[in-house]
C-alpha cells in the first residue's frame, strides 16, 4: 500500500494528505490508522460525481459505452505516530 510506504518515510508527527476515489478507503484508512497507532485527523467526502479526465480508450464502463466517467473524491489527513 502506498500509504504504508509514505508513512514509513515521514517524520514522527508529520501529517499526510490522502486523496482517493476508492470507496473502500472509507474503511481501510481508518483501520490502517487504528491498527498501526497513527491518528486519523480528518476524513471527509470532498465531492460526488466528479468527472475524471481519462483516455476513453484505456477504460471500459460496463453496460454503457457513452457513460461519463465519474467518481466520489475522498480526503484523509493522517498524522504519523510519535516514535
Amino acid at each position: 500500500m502506498m500509504l504504508h510506504r509514505t508513512i514509513r518515510n515521514a517524520d514522527a508527527g508529520e501529517v499526510i494528505e490522502i486523496l482517493a476515489t476508492d470507496p473502500a478507503t472509507t474503511r481501510d484508512i481508518p483501520n490502517f490508522c487504528r491498527h498501526l497507532g497513527h491518528e486519523l485527523v480528518q476524513q471527509e467526502t470532498l465531492a460526488e460525481n466528479v468527472n475524471l479526465n481519462v483516455d476513453p480508450d484505456e477504460i471500459m464502463v460496463a453496460g454503457d459505452e457513452d457513460a461519463p466517467i465519474s467518481a466520489t473524491l475522498y480526503r484523509y489527513l493522517v498524522k504519523k505516530k510519535s516514535a
